[in-house]
């Protein structure tokens, strides 16, 4: 990127940009032009003219960048149009502007029917339970005010001594070595969700619970299936149930079940402190390598490129997989598809940052094909790439020094 001159020093340098008339080098979406400031407004426009006519294929709105050199400095604002002809160009008054440009080529809005997919391998573990249909990021539950997380044995027979006072009948049932059997099993499993009655005569109700509890709903199965389900709960004495997944990544890789009879409810209290303990379990399995041991892949994904240049690009994705796991300095094999151009690009992430439940990954290229390069090149930039292009920085600032 480069560095934020002060506001003062803005408007100290585009007052000398109009008054001596130096060139600035507008770039748009695969076009650019030279032009002149001819006028401008503190804080709310600048007007700029192209004597070459060449503002044609600019349109009102878009956003574009300008460069220029201020006494051997090469700098760089963004703005966008708001008016635009031929010959003038109304312009928004830029936030800011940045000088010590860093980036070895221009960052771009991504021009149309350009795909990116990629892949990071060895980082997803598959192993022999159900998938769930999600993901779930594990807590850290290293310190727990209502659980003893220090050993697992003990955070288990602590549960079942504690769970034994609010239900007749209570098991912990694990799929790594067995597939789902019931109705029940196969629900839990392949939704990931909680299946809750908490009585067989008041039907599937979800409770109001202090925890955002995901419950699986009445109106989501099928009637036929519901009269199934509660004549055998009637037929083996069953009053209230819960069948509470234990979820483990994508996976779910078993349940907690309750049972109680003889018209007593299971309370929401009793639902709650069973939730909580799926979460701690998951944690503790983890943490005593219970998921250790299955076959590593290689796992696609397909994000949403923000900007592009011809040496990099950043990207968005709210998936938490993915932000598990990729993190600064991590290798990846990126395919951009442009039309019916495919091309892999090893790459490795340089920045990440979170926001607003979005993170976005900052990827530098670090071995693509020369042709590729140089069709990338000329679809981002809308210009083949020359001699120039190779021996000067973005917006032809010269590299920086190394220091040896």
């Amino acid at each position: 990127m480069g560095s934020t001159i002060s506001r003062i020093e803005r408007e100290f340098i585009i007052k000398a940009l109009d008054e001596n008339k130096f060139a600035l080098r507008m770039h748009g979406n695969r076009v650019e032009a030279e032009v002149v400031i001819l006028n401008f407004e503190d804080e709310e426009y600048i007007e700029v003219f192209s004597k070459d006519r060449a503002l044609g294929e600019f349109e009102k709105g878009e956003k574009i960048r300008l460069f220029f050199s201020y006494y051997g400095h090469i700098m760089t604002f963004n703005t966008k149009i708001l008016s635009c002809d031929e010959e003038k160009a109304k312009l928004e008054y830029p936030e800011r502007v940045l000088k010590n440009l860093q980036r070895k080529y221009e960052r771009v809005e991504p021009p149309s029917g350009v795909d990116l997919m990629f892949t990071v391998d060895n980082v997803k573990v598959e192993l022999k339970f159900p998938e769930s249909g999600q993901f779930v990021r594990l807590e850290d539950f290293t310190y727990s005010d209502t659980f003893d997380t220090s050993s697992l044995d003990k955070l288990i027979t602590d549960f079942r001594v504690i769970i034994s006072n609010h239900c007749d009948k209570n098991r912990i049932v694990m799929f790594r070595d067995r597939e789902p059997d019931s109705f029940e099993e196969k629900l839990v499993a392949e939704n990931g969700r909680v299946f809750f009655l908490q009585s067989i005569y008041e039907g599937m109700t979800v409770p109001d619970t202090e925890e955002e509890i995901d419950i699986i709903e009445k109106s989501e199965l099928k009637p036929e299936d519901i009269e199934t389900l509660l004549a055998d709960m009637k037929k083996q004495g069953v009053y209230s149930v819960l069948y509470c997944p234990i979820l483990y990544h994508e996976y779910t890789a078993g349940y907690i079940f309750l049972c109680n009879e003889r018209n007593k409810k299971i309370e929401i209290d009793t639902l709650e402190y069973v939730y909580q303990f799926s979460k701690i379990l998951a944690w503790s399995l983890d943490k005593n390598n219970y998921f250790s041991g299955g076959q590593t892949k290689a796992q696609d994904f397909n994000s949403s490129i923000i900007d592009i240049s011809a040496s990099g690009l950043m990207f968005a994705d709210s998936s938490e997989g993915l932000s598990d796991v990729l993190n600064i300095y991590t290798d990846l094999n990126l395919e951009l598809r442009i039309g019916q151009r495919r091309m892999v690009i090893f790459s490795r992430v340089m920045r990440k940052f979170h926001n607003k439940g979005t993170t976005f990954y900052g990827v530098q290229f670090m071995d693509i094909n020369p042709e590729d390069f140089r069709y990338l090149f000329e679809y981002v930039y809308g210009r083949v790439f020359t001699e120039e292009d190779s021996s000067l920085w973005e917006g032809g600032s010269r590299p920086p020094t190394l220091e040896l």
